[in-house]
């Protein structure tokens, strides 16, 4: 009724760690899958690292927003079903060179600024800008700013 198999335990380990280095190389895949690490501001590819407010700042001003003043900041989630609205705003963020779908339904945070009598909004997850628009004072007006 029962076999008795004999393992080779030099190809079992060999087999292991096989299967260990593609774990994790999935992993680091799906983990860095999401955000790009650049996007072409004016020519020029800019990085968008979000880490800290300097980050952001550096960002704002490449994109012709120096003075700015962050009048808001508060943690998301990303909805993981869209509706019209979601999916005017994804096509929005992909002429930008931006894609929100890896993101749905994750946690990010919402960055407002203000500048000039415009609202700035900045998404960003895991320290990396993934969406981003400006509109006028009453809401109105929506559109890119890369």
């Amino acid at each position: 009724m029962f076999r008795s198999v004999k393992i080779n335990h030099g190809k079992l380990t060999v087999f292991s760690l096989i299967c260990v280095a593609i774990f994790v190389t999935v992993c680091f895949v799906m983990l860095h899958a999401g955000a790009p690490d650049t996007v072409e501001i004016n020519g020029k590819p800019y990085t968008l690292r979000a880490e800290d407010d300097a980050d952001l700042a550096a960002f704002l001003s490449v994109c012709g927003y120096s003075d700015t003043t962050c009048i808001s900041r508060h943690d998301i989630k990303i909805p993981l079903h869209w509706n019209e609205i979601y999916e005017r705003y994804q096509a929005l963020q992909k002429q930008q060179g931006l894609d929100l779908v890896s993101y749905k339904g994750k946690p990010a945070t919402e960055l407002i600024y203000e500048s000039q009598g415009r609202y700035i909004t900045i998404t960003v997850s895991n320290g990396h800008i993934i969406a981003a628009h400006i509109c006028d004072a009453d809401g109105g007006n929506m559109e890119g700013i890369i």
